[in-house]
C-alpha cells in the first residue's frame, strides 16, 4: 500500500479506498500476502488486476480477410478466427458477417463472468473514427463513400448490444499496437508504415496521440506522389504513388520483364515471378547477385525518398516498418538507415530510428483491443459510491 501511494503521490487512506473498491468491483483481486521486510513487522497485502473482468471484440477487415479475436483487458487474444474474403464483398455481405462474428463471441462468454466493453473494427482505407464512417475504401469500392458503418452494424445487431462501436483506418490501431505491444512502447513520436502487397499506409503518433487530420487524411503517405512522370498506376487511380512504386505487384513486374529478356539470376530457379517472395530477392541480394540487388537498390530508393519525406513533416524518434519488408530482413534495412543520412538537409545529422516491427498479422486488432481499452478506464469506467 505504501509503494502504491508514494506512486500516485496519492495518500494511504485514498489507496486503500481505491483499492476496496476495485476489489468489490473484481477489477483487482487479492493475492496473498507478500513477505514481511527485513525490519520484520506485518505482512503486506498482495493484489493483482483482474484481466478477466471484461473483454474486446476487435475486427480487422483487411483486403482479402476478416481477422477477428477477443482480448482480455490486458490485450492479450483469447481467441483467434479468420476468414477468407473472396468474390463476395458487398457490404451487406460483409455486415453479416460482422454480426455473425460479434453474436457468436457474445454467446461463446456468455457463461463466463466476463463484461463485453466495447467492440471495434479496424478497416483499410479512410475511416473518420469520431463519426463512425468508412469514407471510402479502395479494397471494397463497392460499398461506396461515406458509409455509416457503425450506426448499419447497430441496426444489425439489434437490441442487447449497447456496447460502445470503434472504427478507424487499421494503420492508426496498428501504431497503438507497437505503442503496447511491440517496438514502441516509452516512445512518445514514432510512425508506422505497413507495405501490403498492394498498399501502404501509415500510422502517426504525436506526443503520445494519435494523429487523424481535419479530414481522416493523416498517414495516407501511399498516395504521396513520386514518381509523376512514368511511374505505374495507383489503385487510387493516380501514377507513381509511394505505395505503387515499392509494391510487391512493381516488384514481381520487374523480375516478369527481366526473365522474358534473358538476364540470368538464381532467382529465376525458384519459380514463377508470381510465387518470389521479396524475402527470396533479398537473400540473394545479400550474397552478391547483381539482378536481385539492383531490384533491391530500387525499392530501397523509392523507400528512402518517401521516407525522407515523411521525415522532414514530421520529425519522429522512430519510423517502424511493418507488413511485407519485414521478410528483407537487416540487408534491406541497413539500405534505408544509410539512406536517411543522404536525403533531406544531408549536414544535419537525422537521430530518428528506423526498426522492423515484431507484430504479425494480428497487429491490427492488437491496436484496435488496446484503444478501446485505453478508452475503457480513461472514459468509461465510472466509480460508484456506497
Amino acid at each position: 500500500m505504501a509503494e502504491i501511494s508514494h506512486a500516485v503521490r496519492l495518500s494511504k487512506t485514498t489507496v486503500k479506498k481505491t483499492i476496496d473498491l476495485l476489489t468489490a468491483m473484481k477489477l483487482v483481486l487479492s493475492a496473498g500476502k507478500g513477505e514481511s521486510t527485513e525490519e520484520g513487522g506485518k505482512k503486506p497485502e498482495l493484489y493483482r488486476f483482474n484481466s478477466n473482468f471484461g473483454y474486446v471484440i476487435s475486427i480487422h477487415i483487411t483486403p482479402d480477410s476478416i481477422i477477428a479475436v477477443t482480448a482480455d483487458l490486458g490485450a492479450d487474444i483469447t481467441y483467434y478466427r479468420k476468414l477468407e474474403v473472396t468474390a463476395e464483398r458487398g457490404l451487406d455481405f460483409i455486415l453479416g458477417q460482422l454480426v455473425e462474428i460479434i453474436r457468436g463471441f457474445v454467446a461463446m462468454k456468455a457463461s463466463s463472468s466476463e463484461k463485453l466493453i466495447g467492440v471495434v473494427l479496424a478497416l483499410p482505407g479512410l475511416a473518420d473514427a469520431s463519426r463512425g464512417i468508412s469514407i471510402y475504401s479502395p479494397h471494397y469500392p463497392s460499398w461506396g463513400r461515406d458509409v455509416p458503418l457503425v450506426q448499419l452494424l447497430r441496426d444489425k445487431l439489434g437490441e442487447g448490444y449497447e456496447v460502445p462501436i470503434f472504427i478507424d483506418c487499421v494503420n492508426r490501431y496498428q501504431a497503438v499496437a507497437e505503442r503496447e505491444k511491440g517496438v514502441a512502447g516509452g516512445v512518445t513520436n514514432f510512425i508506422i508504415i505497413d507495405a501490403l502487397n498492394e498498399g501502404l499506409g501509415s500510422g502517426i503518433m504525436t506526443h503520445g496521440e494519435l494523429v487523424s487530420g481535419s479530414q481522416s487524411l493523416s498517414g495516407e503517405i501511399g498516395h504521396m506522389t513520386l514518381n509523376p512522370v512514368d511511374g505505374p498506376a495507383c489503385i487510387c487511380g493516380n501514377r507513381g504513388c509511394f505505395e505503387a512504386m515499392v509494391s510487391a505487384k512493381r516488384l514481381r513486374g520487374m523480375i516478369k520483364d527481366a526473365r522474358a529478356q534473358g538476364v540470368s539470376s538464381p532467382l529465376f530457379s525458384n519459380g514463377t515471378p508470381d510465387d518470389i517472395l521479396i524475402d527470396a530477392v533479398c537473400e540473394l541480394a545479400s550474397t552478391g547477385d547483381p539482378f536481385c540487388a539492383s531490384l533491391i537498390d530500387d525499392v530501397a530508393r523509392w523507400f528512402i525518398l518517401g521516407l525522407g519525406n515523411v521525415i522532414m513533416v514530421n520529425d519522429p524518434e522512430l519510423i517502424i516498418i511493418q507488413g511485407q519488408y519485414v521478410k528483407a530482413g537487416a540487408f534491406f534495412l541497413e539500405k534505408l538507415r544509410d539512406g536517411m543520412r543522404h536525403i533531406g538537409l544531408p549536414d544535419v545529422e537525422k537521430q530518428v530510428r528506423i526498426e522492423y516491427s515484431t507484430l504479425g498479422e494480428e497487429r491490427g486488432v492488437i491496436g484496435g483491443a488496446s484503444f478501446v481499452i485505453d478508452d475503457f478506464f480513461s472514459k468509461r469506467l465510472v466509480f460508484h459510491s456506497h
